[in-house]
């Protein structure tokens, strides 16, 4: 017999952005943003590697200039805030159609303890926030030599 599946790529999108957020959340768990002044419009996407040296954040951040962020760093917590302003019209523009998110975001991870925190470095290019974080020595994997 066969079996009809329905398939919903909107809905299968939505459920591995779901998965891959929780993932995110068990490596860095987000801290709250109760602690922003104004409220929060958009979260920018971000990826996040590891290798045997550091962690690395890559953040979406296009049309932001890197004046517009803030990176700070308190009590084991990593947190990008900032602002996209919306694009100007003029009196004779027609908005046929906006899709783009504007207004403040904020982002925020509580770090591991293999971080050295004394070396996190970052830098934007092509709407890419690129923020590294370096492992301590003693939590990176080495070979033991056998006598």
């Amino acid at each position: 017999m066969t079996k009809l599946v329905h398939f919903s790529p909107r809905a299968d999108l939505s459920r591995m952005q779901r998965d891959f957020d929780s993932l995110m959340n068990s490596i860095f768990p987000s801290a709250d943003a109760g602690e922003q002044n104004e409220p929060v419009t958009w979260h920018p996407r971000i990826d996040l590697v590891e290798s045997t040296e550091a962690f690395e954040l890559a953040i979406d951040l296009p049309g932001v200039s890197k004046d517009d962020v803030t990176i700070n760093l308190h009590d084991g917590v990593l947190s990008i805030s900032g602002e996209r302003m919306a694009r100007t019209l003029d009196e004779n523009d027609t908005v046929v159609r906006l899709e783009r998110q504007t207004g403040r975001f904020y982002r925020s991870f509580t770090l591991s303890n293999k971080i050295d925190d004394t070396k996190i470095e970052a830098r934007q290019e092509n709407g890419v926030l690129m923020v590294r974080l370096p492992k301590l020595e003693e939590s990176k994997p080495r070979k033991i030599s056998i006598i």
